[in-house]
């Protein structure tokens, strides 16, 4: 370009020169000039087109630039929208896992709490149920505390206490329980004076007691209630909804028996008004043997019985096993226990 510029000045001073020259000179100055200037035109044009292609791959470059500047944006845009829904997802399962572990650790402190209170409520339990033990109850309906266990019963109030074993869950709780026989650890062959004054140990196997069980139906009206489970494992129960006994000068007979309800069968009604026999007080009115020897059982006996709670614990068909007679396995009797509640 700088050539060509400095051509064009040359140029420009020959023709000024030659301005002064005469007339015949002009013709040739001016055909001169005008080849000069086409060849410089040329010469431009030429330069011109090279400059334009450069423009051009410049162009093209610059293209392909744009073309790798937007493909980079897209890039950057995609990775962003996969960096956001990222973000998005991370953040919800770090907002999820933060109210998990909110969740858990209030569950783990409300557990905390109901175990506190759960033991505080136990404890308060035991306080209580240790004052009830050492207090005095009319009955066990009388007793505060619903866990079953031993209670002191006092008649009157100068009468004397004595121990009972209190169900306090079994239906509708308050049940004085005064037969109980669940694995034959206790002989129960005994003579009139146990019986009346009973024997075992109340927590375990055991027979209350005539005389306690007269002073109880005698001052207040109750009830009676049968639990019964053979061999095979069946459970039945029977009640019956009026219970009492005479004194020992009536021979304990059974003065009351109501109605009956349950499971079991009603196995009892032909006891009523009996007396109470044992192996050396024979009350029965069987006219072939003493039924207390024949069974091996005391009872409410008539001629016999069929029910024979106070039998041998035996797995035997035998009549001195422990019975009840409309139970299916009648004389594979596993479990008794005898209980009776005050009527209000």
């Amino acid at each position: 370009m700088k050539r060509i510029l400095q051509f064009l000045v040359f140029c420009a001073a020959v023709c000024i020169g030659t301005s002064v020259r005469n007339r015949d000179d002009q013709k040739y100055t001016n055909h001169l000039a005008y080849g000069v200037l086409v060849y410089g035109m040329e010469l431009i044009l030429t330069k011109f087109e090279v400059v334009m292609g450069k423009l051009q791959k410049m162009e093209d470059k610059l293209l392909q630039t744009e073309n790798k500047l937007q493909k980079l944006e897209n890039q950057i845009n995609e990775h962003r929208s996969t960096l956001q829904s990222e973000l998005f997802t991370a953040f919800g399962k770090l907002e999820n896992q933060v109210v998990f572990n909110l969740s858990e650790l209030q569950y783990r402190n409300q557990e905390k709490i109901d175990v506190a209170i759960h033991k505080l409520e136990r404890d308060l339990g035991r306080v209580l149920h240790n004052q009830d033990r050492q207090s005095t109850f009319s009955s066990c309906k009388a007793v505060t505390s619903n866990i079953s266990d031993t209670y002191l019963i006092r008649l009157k109030r100068n009468s004397q206490a004595f121990k009972v074993y209190c169900e306090q869950n079994a239906f509708g709780g308050g049940w004085i329980v005064i037969q109980h026989r669940y694995d034959g650890s206790l002989d129960f062959y005994r003579g009139w004076n146990e019986f009346r004054d009973g024997f075992g140990d109340v927590e375990k196997e055991f027979w209350l007691g005539l005389e306690i069980v007269h002073k109880l139906t005698k001052a207040r009206k109750h009830e009676l209630i049968v639990e019964l489970k053979d061999l095979s494992g069946n459970y039945a129960y029977a009640r019956y909804d009026a219970f009492e006994i005479g004194s020992e000068d009536e021979d304990y007979a059974l003065k009351d028996l109501g109605a009956y309800n349950g499971t079991a069968g009603e196995s009892m009604s032909n006891n009523k008004d009996e007396k109470f026999s044992t192996k050396d007080r024979d009350n029965d009115q069987s006219s072939y043997g003493q039924c207390a020897h024949e069974r091996e059982g005391a009872w409410w006996h008539f001629q016999c019985t069929f029910a024979n709670l106070n039998g041998r614990y035996m797995d035997a068909d035998d009549d001195k096993s422990m019975y009840w007679d409309d139970m299916k396995e009648r004389k594979k009797m596993i479990y008794s226990r005898m209980m009776i509640r005050e009527v209000e």
